[in-house]
């Protein structure tokens, strides 16, 4: 009971912040440059004349004052409803939904690469530490943290697409072609667990009950992998969820590049259109998305170590 009394608390202390992030989207969305009804006007191909500007306006329901604009928007928002988009004619909900499942699965590969190759890396750093593969792999996870996204995907594609005609150059959202922008997203994220991962096993190597596993006579292999990493790991639940939370926001650069069709790439799209109803959308979606993955986190940390205490 205790625990659902905190889980309730969490859920409540989330509908004001939900609150602010709705008068954010709304307020920056409607700062931001360029006039959306000359924009779409000329996206539409017609001119821009004082007829059509009002036609456009009454469309779009942009003639009443900003406050009714965003309690009417609101309202509908609490639905799930954000609108039309400008640019499309289609609800903004079936648009950002059609485009997650794609940067679901690239979030999904993602995190899985990262994750698999940074533990083998951080246990093999923290057996031989001091040692020139510990030098080796700290060089290595310094350069991928360091490295951006956008110049390693150009790399990949042009070696492996352009040079080996392994992949096609435009390979769009398909799930056979997933490993190349997964894995340009998991460098840096899988760099950032190895350091983390390699300082965690390395302080834990100290504690009391992995000196008493290595005088039962236990290799230090066999000690870092039963006791050290289930131990190590738990720092990096946080960072690993809330990177996931990124990566379903969406990866601009890297969808881009390998022509992979997510919310990233229409967020941005929309944003040189200045298609409100999507930008507003995507903020809500993105920043709801962030707040749940939070508190999944603070639940399953409550679960995993009851000595944790959420309040």
């Amino acid at each position: 009971m205790k625990k659902l009394r905190i889980i309730l608390k969490r859920l409540l202390q989330i509908i004001p912040m939900l609150l602010i992030v709705t008068i954010l989207a709304f307020a920056l969305s409607n700062m931001s440059s360029g006039d959306v009804t000359e924009i779409t006007i000329r996206s539409q191909g017609l001119e821009v004349t004082e007829k059509n500007i009002a036609a456009v306006k009454e469309d779009l329901g942009l003639n009443e004052p900003l406050d009714i604009q965003y309690i009417n928007w609101l309202k509908k928002a609490t639905e799930l409803d954000f609108g039309i988009s400008f640019q499309t004619k289609k609800p903004v909900s079936d648009e950002i939904l059609s485009r997650f499942p794609a940067t679901l699965e690239l979030a999904i590969a993602a995190t899985i690469i990262s994750v698999l190759f940074a533990i083998p890396i951080a246990l093999a750093s923290a057996r031989y530490k001091d040692s020139f593969i510990d030098h080796f792999f700290r060089i290595f996870s310094t350069a991928g943290a360091a490295m951006p996204d956008f110049w390693l995907g150009l790399i990949l594609l042009y070696l492996f697409a352009v040079k080996l005609d392994l992949v096609p150059v435009i390979s769009g959202s398909k799930l056979q072609n997933i490993f190349l922008p997964a894995f340009t997203l998991s460098v840096n994220y899988g760099a950032t667990y190895i350091r983390i991962l390699r300082n965690n096993l390395i302080e834990i190597s100290n504690y009391d009950f992995m000196k008493a596993a290595r005088a039962r006579g236990l290799s230090q292999n066999a000690v870092l992998m039963r006791h050290g990493l289930k131990n190590a790991v738990l720092p990096c639940i946080t960072l690993i969820g809330i990177n996931f939370g990124k990566l379903l926001a969406g990866q601009f650069a890297v969808e881009t590049i390998f022509s992979w069709n997510g919310i990233g790439k229409f967020a941005v799209d929309s944003i040189k259109l200045k298609d409100l109803p999507v930008i507003q959308g995507y903020i809500v979606i993105v920043a709801v998305t962030f707040i749940v993955i939070n508190l999944l986190l603070d639940i399953l940390y409550l679960y995993i170590d009851p000595k944790i205490q959420l309040e």
